[in-house]
């Protein structure tokens, strides 16, 4: 019987309620797990215990780790620290699996992600990111800002971020509103809790964000995300609608550019000492000129569309 141990941030009555949330489709996975014979545990990473409480699990997963993004030095440190644990155990049947593995969860935390992939070879948009704290004032940081680009519309971010959290569009970078130099000034006060993510907005949004969800070693489903109109959020809860798009309705350069970069993923993290991929998903623009724009990269606790498929894929996978 397979132990699994679903990580938490928040309180198990929190998690009831996100549970109850009708589109939250991790929910579905330790009752279908539990289903098939394994033995299903939630306990919180920032309990005092845990780092030996992991050690008793086959698999750990960060499924369920919704809301880490509060508590980014904590989290950071959970990572560092079990990684450390698993390392010290030198019979491998020993370990649990961490589902993603450790290294690729340090990875994707963190924007700078996006950087590396540009280094690769990819497109993104145009990103800068700096500690926005080394700013005396709002001005100072607005006249960095229009370094970066001297007019237009800029989407600026947390570098440790989920579902638009403090997320803001400045329509025109040059002639910022009063509610512009607010933001800034809560970026300076550090209000963002990490670094600053600067990057010049893409218009092709507006006709939606593509998600390639990955379930093991396979691309398992696709759905475009749109946002409402007269904003640049895809999210649901912000009113952005989600339409399924079979495989075999997207281009074939786009598809080549989305598994190469599951492929590069694959290489570098697909099996570490700390645990193996099960799954990844990869979201971007596709337009006539950009085949495809990476926007993100969720490999932690992302809405996976199991709603739509993929569920004998990760049961499998987590059960094998």
């Amino acid at each position: 019987m397979k132990r699994i141990l679903f990580l938490t941030t928040v309180p198990d009555h929190v998690i009831q309620e996100y549970v109850a949330i009708e589109g939250w489709s991790n929910m579905i996975l330790p009752r279908m797990l539990s289903d098939r014979g394994a033995s299903i545990t939630t306990k919180r990473w920032i309990d005092e215990d845990i780092l030996v409480s992991i050690l008793e699990y086959d698999i750990v997963t960060f499924l369920w780790a919704e809301d880490y993004i509060q508590h980014p030095t904590e989290f950071r440190e959970f990572l560092t620290q079990s990684k450390k644990k698993i390392e010290s155990i030198s019979t491998s049947a020993n370990r649990p699996c961490f589902v993603n593995p450790i290294e690729l969860v340090q990875w994707n935390m963190d924007k700078r992600y996006l950087l590396e992939m540009q280094d690769a070879g990819f497109d993104i948009p145009k990103t800068e990111i700096f500690e926005a704290q080394s700013f005396g004032c709002s001005s100072a940081l607005h006249q960095r800002l229009c370094e970066f680009q001297c007019s237009g519309r800029v989407v600026l971010k947390p570098a440790i971020s989920a579902s638009s959290t403090n997320t803001r569009l400045i329509q025109d970078i040059s002639a910022p509103s009063a509610e512009d130099f607010t933001y800034l000034n809560m970026c300076i006060e550090g209000g963002l809790g990490s670094s600053l993510v600067v990057q010049q907005f893409e218009p092709s949004i507006a006709e939606g964000e593509y998600s390639f969800t990955f379930v093991g070693q396979t691309l398992n489903h696709v759905v475009l995300k749109t946002p409402r109109s007269g904003d640049f959020r895809c999210q649901s809860e912000l009113g952005g609608s989600l339409d399924h798009k079979s495989i075999e309705e997207i281009d074939i350069t786009t598809l080549s550019i989305v598994k190469s970069i599951f492929a590069m993923l694959r290489d570098r993290f697909g099996s570490t000492q700390t645990g193996k991929m099960g799954y990844v998903r990869v979201d971007g623009l596709v337009t006539k000129n950009r085949p495809f724009i990476v926007m993100e990269i969720e490999a932690i606790e992302p809405h996976l569309y199991f709603e739509i498929g993929g569920h004998d894929e990760i049961l499998s996978f987590f059960l094998k």
